[in-house]
C-alpha cells in the first residue's frame, strides 16, 4: 500500500507520515527530495523560493508528472512493500500515483482550517525558509495555490484527516487509530 499526505504549508501533512513511518516502521520518500536534489546539483539553496523555481523548470521542460514518476521508479523498485508518501502536490500527481498503484494508492487530506495556527507551526519550526511574516505566509500560499492547484489535489483524498489544535499525544493517538484501522487489518 502507497499511502500519501497531501494539504497546506504547515498543515502537519509531514509530522503526520513521519509519526507512522517511526510507529509502524514504514519508510517515507518525498517528492520533494526529487527537487532538493536537482536544487542542490544546480548549486542553489534549498530556500522554498527555489524550489518552487526547480519545479516550475522540470515541470514545464519534462511535464507535470516528471517529479511522481521519478519517485515512482524508486518506490517499483522496492518491492512488494508498504510506503509512505510526502509532497503530493497538483492532481496530476495523484493520477500518476493512481495509474501506477491503482488501488493501493490511498490518499490523506490533512486539513487545518486556521491560516493562523498554520503560520505559527511555521514560526515554531525555525527553518530559515520559514522567517516570513503572516502576509507573506498567504502570499506564499496564494503561490503554490497557483502553482500546484493543491486544493483540487485535496479533494481527490481518499479520507480528509481534521488536523485540530490538539496536544501532540491526543494527535498521535488519532493517527494511531486511523493506521490501525485501516492497514493492519
Amino acid at each position: 500500500m502507497i499511502i500519501a499526505a497531501v494539504g497546506k504549508n504547515a498543515s502537519g501533512k509531514d509530522y503526520f507520515l513521519d509519526f507512522i513511518s517511526k510507529e509502524f516502521g514504514v519508510p517515507l520518500l518525498s517528492i520533494g527530495d526529487v527537487a532538493r536534489e536537482l536544487a542542490e546539483e544546480e548549486g542553489l539553496e534549498k530556500t522554498r523560493e527555489n524550489l518552487h523555481y526547480i519545479s516550475h523548470k522540470y515541470m514545464s521542460q519534462y511535464g507535470q508528472d516528471f517529479f511522481p514518476k521519478k519517485l515512482i521508479e524508486k518506490i517499483k523498485g522496492m518491492g512488494d512493500t508498504n510506503v509512505l508518501v510526502s509532497g503530493i502536490r497538483p492532481p496530476s500527481d495523484v493520477e500518476k500515483f493512481k495509474e501506477a498503484f491503482g488501488d493501493n494508492f490511498f490518499l490523506v487530506a490533512i486539513v487545518v482550517e486556521s491560516d493562523r495556527l498554520r503560520y505559527e507551526r511555521t514560526r515554531a519550526r525555525g527553518s530559515a525558509r520559514d522567517n516570513v511574516t503572516f502576509e507573506q505566509f498567504l502570499e506564499l500560499d496564494k503561490h503554490e495555490e497557483e502553482l500546484f492547484n493543491t486544493s483540487k489535489t485535496m479533494g481527490m483524498a481518499d479520507y480528509s484527516f481534521i488536523r485540530g489544535d490538539y496536544s501532540d499525544e491526543e494527535y498521535h493517538e488519532l493517527i494511531k487509530k486511523f493506521y490501525s484501522e485501516r492497514f493492519l487489518k
